[in-house]
């Protein structure tokens, strides 16, 4: 039996009786959650072209704690709780020999007293927490607590988990790069530059016999390592090209990355704060700042790597932080103006909309959004004009979902909720 089958065969009863609980409960008993009118009523989601693809209900104490965190990966959700749960949900498509998507898969707990919890990052091997002064590493697949290292300082932001390595801001200006496993052997440099970056390419032949390369080779040490940040980082670092991209408050980007034999590091100066977290799109950065700028940044395609401005809009606001992007349209909330979309290739204006709320997801051909009234709203994509209106209910938790193209909403007793297009 594989340790895939064996996960499944033990989770799927769980992910049954779960989903059962959470739906007596839901409809119910608690008043506060009840699906009726929301967009996780069956009958109301195919009304508006999605399908419920699952409903649990997260397993923790909402009497004493509420839901603080939901992370989104292409096949992860990872909750966090107030009392320190880190519980991990299978999601994305069925692949053979994986659980059901909406499977809890497991449950880890934190000491609570190591408040402030972060946001949790989700790499190919670990998932990792920064909390307080510390960071735990819990294994992808299993939950198992594999490493934790306390830092002398509060860490400022979740930590990003990218190849080999795990990057956390901490501190005045800081940021220690860890190994996500610090048992491996050595590697050389270059090795674990094309470790990190990606898998490598399926080869039709093998290549002809080159002569092996002479020269002494460098090789990365294992043990913790503090990088100057240049300045300090309080929005969560992400994954980029390999390597690693933050930006600091003042407005500088930075970007980490492995290149032949050795790391590679660029910075690009945005000249004002960020409006939020950057996005990054098919190897494209995308940042709005607090002078009402939009903008992309492509690395340039040399030995350097160094970043190039290629489009730059003037917004007549300050937009109020996270953007979406779904094929060629970058959305950009505009707070009390409303929102836009923009051409990822050009910066061209697609559409504008007076609808002013919190953005939470491009989904089923929607701009999903929290209005006002704290109600759900459904925007055509390719016109903007509304096409739906729901209930939020109970589903109060904010969880923008810029990872994939489902609809996430989770209720602070943990009731979470997955739907995607019919």
């Amino acid at each position: 039996m594989t340790l895939e089958s064996s996960i499944r065969g033990r989770y799927d009863s769980t992910r049954l009786s779960v989903a059962l609980g959470a739906a007596i409960l839901l409809c119910g008993g608690a008043r506060a959650d009840c699906l009726c009118g929301t967009a996780a009523d069956v009958m109301e989601a195919e009304r508006a072209g999605l399908q419920r693809e699952w409903l649990l209900q997260v397993p923790f104490d909402a009497s004493t704690s509420a839901i603080e965190h939901v992370v989104i990966d292409r096949d992860l959700v990872v909750v966090q709780t107030g009392d320190g749960n880190v519980i991990a949900v299978q999601a994305g498509d069925q692949k053979p020999g994986l659980p059901l998507p909406g499977t809890i898969l497991w449950k880890h707990p934190i000491d609570g007293d190591a408040r402030p919890f972060q946001a949790a990052a989700v790499g190919t091997d670990i998932v990792a927490v920064a909390h307080g002064d510390g960071i735990h590493a819990f294994d992808r697949v299993t939950g198992l607590a594999v490493w934790d290292r306390r830092f002398s300082h509060l860490a400022d932001a979740g930590a990003a988990v990218s190849g080999s390595w795990v990057y956390t801001p901490f501190g005045d200006g800081k940021m220690m790069r860890l190994p996500t496993n610090p048992n491996r052997g050595p590697q050389a440099a270059s090795e674990a530059a094309s470790d990190d970056a990606g898998p490598k390419p399926k080869q039709a032949a093998k290549p002809a016999r080159k002569k092996p390369k002479t020269g002494a080779r460098r090789f990365e040490s294992l043990e913790p390592r503090v990088l100057e940040a240049a300045g300090t980082v309080s929005l969560q670092p992400q994954p980029f090209k390999g390597g690693v991209l933050w930006c600091t408050e003042g407005g500088t980007l930075v970007v980490l990355d492995p290149s032949e034999d050795a790391w590679r590091r660029n910075e690009f100066f945005l000249d004002q704060a960020p409006a939020g977290r950057p996005l990054v799109h098919d190897d494209a950065i995308f940042a709005a700042t607090a002078a009402g700028d939009l903008v992309r940044i492509d690395p340039i395609a040399d030995a350097s790597g160094s970043l190039r401005l290629t489009w730059r809009v003037l917004l007549d606001t300050r937009p109020p932080g996270t953007m979406f992007v779904s094929g060629e349209k970058l959305v950009v909330p505009l707070g009390q103006d409303g929102l836009a979309a923009y051409s990822t290739k050009t910066g061209d204006l697609l559409w504008r909309s007076a609808a002013v709320g919190r953005v939470v997801a491009v989904a089923a051909g929607r701009v999903w959004l929290v209005d006002r009234m704290e109600r759900l709203v459904g925007l055509d994509l390719e016109t903007a004009e509304r096409r739906d209106l729901f209930c939020l209910g109970g589903f109060t938790v904010p969880v923008a979902n810029q990872a994939t193209d489902r609809l996430i909403l989770a209720s602070p007793a943990g009731a979470i909720v997955s739907l995607k297009a019919r």
